[in-house]
């Protein structure tokens, strides 16, 4: 073995077992000595796979730091300390606290609930070492390792089969097979074959369904294929997700903003006679009014408070940027086996060779369903043919159903698996048959050779030989007339028309032809059973959810072309007809169709892990947001690649949970809808606070600036009464918006496309207009206070009070698109009534109680002045919602 450089996998599955025991230098009778396995295991390291870094507390709390609109923030605050005005300071750093801290402890409790899904149980594997049989922990393996592998065993480290019988194994994890792999010892191969073909050759991440063997392992942790799978997701980097993209161009553009109101200001003051430090003055006061101080605080809360909703929902979301990016999925990529099938073999079917076909009812391992025939439910006891063709299906078998609570699961073959629920649907347990007089006296074990297993039975004076396997295989051995076996493989065609796999079941008339190699002649097939790997019973609403909302769904698996299409065609899936295996995309990446080949393609079949990752690209080039979802090691790359990476939490493995930005806890694929719903809303509530805010602020600059222009000696409100509108009267509304429920259409628009974001036309101009309108408003009422001849304090307080109670006003104009907003919704966000009222008794403090009057510069108004105020309100509510109707705001 020469160092490190026999880690790098070779294709030991075309060498003979000698040469690759010489190459690896083991003993394939005692094993490795405990003084090699010593220094193996300082050479190579643990068998364990190389897992992403953890993120620290400290690289969150940076990142939500590194904001455009938090540095804007400080250096407004900055400036604020600069000139002395040191509350109008504080209070800007308290909104950024509340932001950081608020994203910083979200996310950090996400993190920790993903550790804990992440926690392994350590595995153990059964080695000869020393020349002795001996457990070991799985990480403990070493290259050269001699495994004993038999039926239930999870395999642990790549390794080429020494000796094997009957072995198969369930890859569906590493190839997307829902079937398992038969393996052979003694096979070797000439060419380069597929992963999944590799007979001679078991894989880290699977296990043995069936037989036993011995193995010699040839690669452990991130040199097996497992661990060349997971180091592809360091080859690939996430985008900033759409809502950041969307914030930092907002953030750019506040930065324009308020260098332009500044400009304004000074211009229009120097131009009018003002002292420059007035102008100054003024300009920073509408720069720290162009910046909406509460929306960091404000989305990371709404962002927080939909990552607790999905958690709800039993989906766990690792950042607060994943919550709003589902909501931009315009295409779900979707792992078959597990994912959208139950990955669990099902007899669908039974045909009995007297004409009859049967259709079986109940999906998966749990042993509910009945037998049908005409769409009646069958009698079994008195149907003699299906009752013998059910007992030699029961009995040639050595699967066994167990229950865990709620829980079925098989040990052993998968396929077995099925025609063992399938007894006990109709009544019948291998147990009980054997306890009913059958005694098993032999069996042929099924094997990739032979291709059919054999059981011998005796019940009382009488020997009963069943056989199953292929339906070509029996065909060949049976003794039936030209007839009946067209018959039967017309029935064969029809069957695996529908995608199902297909086993003939039979009796083997001459009870010593086992014994003396006479088989071929003397089976009598009694009929044939349709398995299928079952949809799961939420998949078909959640697929016709996905296409009303615009959501193009496409399948991508290991498995079979047409047995992918036969599902895809099931769980209502449009472009099910339109299918590319993994051979046809690496031969198609030379052609001029190949982008739009893969863009139309519903179903990609055969896929490798490169291919998955492939695809994802592709679709991204062309600007969609993609949603990648998969529970198997071969799905990780892909998953790490997409925009949302979707894994399952319960049947999912390690790598694919850690590769995923959100963990379905349940594993149902309908979660993933409510989980884009729930993005969608996020969405929509952002864009009505940041309208909300936006609106808001433009009412402070549009009554500035008027006051300028108008060329009034003292400003309609003070910074600090800026500040305590967006900070403290402004927040709590803006945040209640988080809390909205969903419009009526939210699931019936398409996606939006990936450039379009807050910042369009159709966003800023009822932004423009309503803070036009509401900031006229604000002037008017200063100037009417002032032509009245009050004091300045009293008029600016007047000012002030309108515009938080215009403001207030103005989310009803905001929270609903086509309506106003004071309608029975109301009552489903409590938050928003609690909000308001809040809000209202701040304000009535900032202007009643003497300490904030000093403070903020105010003084209590009278009657009168309410009066002015409600008038000045509800005009300017009123014109705002007329322009809404008028103009169709969105």
């Amino acid at each position: 073995m020469e160092g490190s450089e026999s880690m790098v996998q070779k294709d030991y599955y075309k060498c003979d077992i000698d040469q690759v025991v010489a190459d690896i230098d083991s003993d394939i009778t005692n094993g490795l000595t405990s003084k090699e396995v010593d220094v193996r295991l300082e050479e190579y390291g643990k068998n364990v796979l190389e897992g992403a870094k953890k993120v620290s507390a400290w690289h969150i709390l940076l990142e939500k730091i590194h904001n455009i609109i938090v540095y804007l923030l400080l250096v407004a605050a900055t400036i604020s300390f600069v000139l002395g005005d040191v509350v109008e300071g504080i209070a800007v750093l308290i909104a950024v606290c509340i932001a950081v801290v608020f994203g910083f402890v979200s996310e950090l409790k996400a993190q920790k609930s993903v550790e804990s899904l992440q926690s392994m149980i350590k595995t153990k594997a059964n080695v000869i070492r020393d020349g002795t049989l001996q457990e070991i922990n799985s990480e403990d393996l070493v290259p050269g390792d001699l495994l004993s592998l038999k039926s239930g065993d999870a395999i642990s480290a790549d390794a080429r089969l020494i000796e094997s019988t009957n072995l198969a194994c369930m890859e569906a994890s590493l190839t997307g097979e829902s079937i398992a792999a038969s393996k052979d010892a003694t096979l070797t191969f000439d060419e380069t074959v597929a992963l999944g073909d590799r007979k001679n050759f078991v894989f880290a991440g699977t296990a043995v369904t069936r037989g036993n063997a011995k193995a010699l392992v040839t690669a452990t942790g991130s040199y097996s294929e497992v661990g060349q799978i997971s180091n592809l997701l360091k080859e690939t980097k996430k985008e900033a997700s759409p809502l950041n993209q969307e914030l930092d161009k907002l953030g750019k553009m506040l930065i324009g903003v308020a260098a332009l109101f500044a400009l304004v200001v000074i211009i229009i003051g120097l131009a009018t006679g003002r002292e420059l430090s007035f102008v100054l003055q003024v300009a920073l006061i509408l720069a720290i009014a162009s910046i909406p101080e509460a929306m960091p605080a404000v989305s990371t809360i709404t962002l927080a408070k939909g990552m607790s909703r999905m958690s709800e929902h039993k989906a766990l979301v690792k950042t607060l940027d994943a919550v709003e990016t589902l909501g931009s999925t315009s295409v779900i990529c979707s792992d078959k086996t597990g994912t959208l099938t139950e990955n669990q073999m099902t007899v669908e079917a039974i045909y009995v060779l007297d004409d009859k076909e049967y259709q079986v009812t109940g999906g998966g391992y749990e042993p509910k369903g009945d037998i049908l025939y005409n769409q009646q439910v069958v009698d079994v006891q008195s149907e003699t043919k299906l009752q013998q063709f059910l007992y030699a299906a029961v009995l040639n078998t050595n699967a066994t159903l167990h229950q865990d609570g709620s829980e079925y699961n098989i040990i052993g073959d998968p396929t077995e698996g099925s025609l063992i629920v399938l007894g006990e649907k109709a009544g019948y347990t291998r147990d009980q048959l054997h306890q009913d007089g059958f005694t098993r006296l032999d069996e042929i074990p099924f094997n990739s050779k032979l291709k059919y297993m054999i059981t011998l039975y005796e019940k009382g004076n009488e020997k009963y030989t069943f056989i199953k396997g292929g339906p070509d295989v029996l065909l060949d051995m049976s003794h039936h007339d030209q007839d009946t076996k067209a018959k039967l493989r017309a029935e064969n065609e029809k069957m695996a028309s529908h995608g199902w796999r297909v086993l003939a079941i039979g009796i083997i008339e001459d009870n010593e032809a086992i014994y003396n190699n006479t088989c071929d002649g003397n089976v009598r097939i009694l009929g044939l059973v349709g398995i299928i790997d079952p949809p799961r019973q939420d998949v078909m609403e959640s697929i016709r959810l996905c296409q009303r909302a615009g959501i193009r769904v496409k399948m991508i698996t290991g498995d079979h072309p047409q047995t992918a299409s036969v599902i895809a065609k099931q769980i209502g899936m449009r472009s099910y007809q339109t299918t590319m295996t993994g051979f046809e995309f690496d031969a198609a990446k030379r052609t001029q169709k190949f982008d739009h080949d893969v863009y139309r393609t519903g179903v990609f079949a055969r896929v490798s892990p490169r291919n998955k990752l492939d695809i994802v690209k592709i679709l991204q080039e062309h600007e969609e947001v993609v949603a990648m979802t998969g529970d198997g090691v071969n799905d990780a790359p892909a998953l790490n690649g997409a925009d949302i990476g979707i894994a399952m939490g319960v049947r999912g493995t390690e790598v694919a949970r850690e590769a995923a930005d959100m963990i379905l806890t349940t594993d149902k694929f309908s979660t993933i809808v409510d989980a884009i719903k729930e993005g969608r809303i996020i969405f929509a509530n952002i864009r009505k606070f940041v309208y909300y805010l936006f609106s808001c602020n433009m009412v402070e600059i549009t009554s500035i600036i008027l006051s300028l222009l108008f060329l009034i000696p003292d400003l309609p409100v003070l910074p600090l009464h800026i500040l305590w509108l967006n900070l403290v009267v402004d927040i709590l509304p803006a945040m209640s918006l988080g809390f909205e429920p969903a419009e009526d259409s939210i699931m019936d628009q398409p996606p939006r496309k990936k450039g379009q974001g807050l910042l369009s036309a159709d966003f800023l101009k009822p932004i423009l207009l309503s803070g036009l309108v509401l900031g006229l408003s604000a002037f008017g009422i200063y100037a009417f206070m002032l032509h009245r001849e009050v004091s300045v304090i009293e008029a600016q307080t007047t000012t002030f009070t309108l515009m938080a109670i215009m403001q207030l006003l103005h989310i009803l104009n905001v929270r609903r698109l086509k309506v106003f907003g004071l309608d029975k919704t109301l009552l489903q966000n409590k938050s928003m009534i609690i909000a308001m009222i809040v809000a209202i008794s701040l304000q009535l403090v900032a202007i009643y109680v003497p300490f904030f009057n000093s403070v903020l510069g105010t003084v209590p108004l009278g009657i009168e002045n309410w009066i002015y105020i409600s008038i000045f309100a509800t005009g300017a509510t009123i014109v705002v919602y007329a322009l809404k109707r008028l103009f169709k705001m969105k």
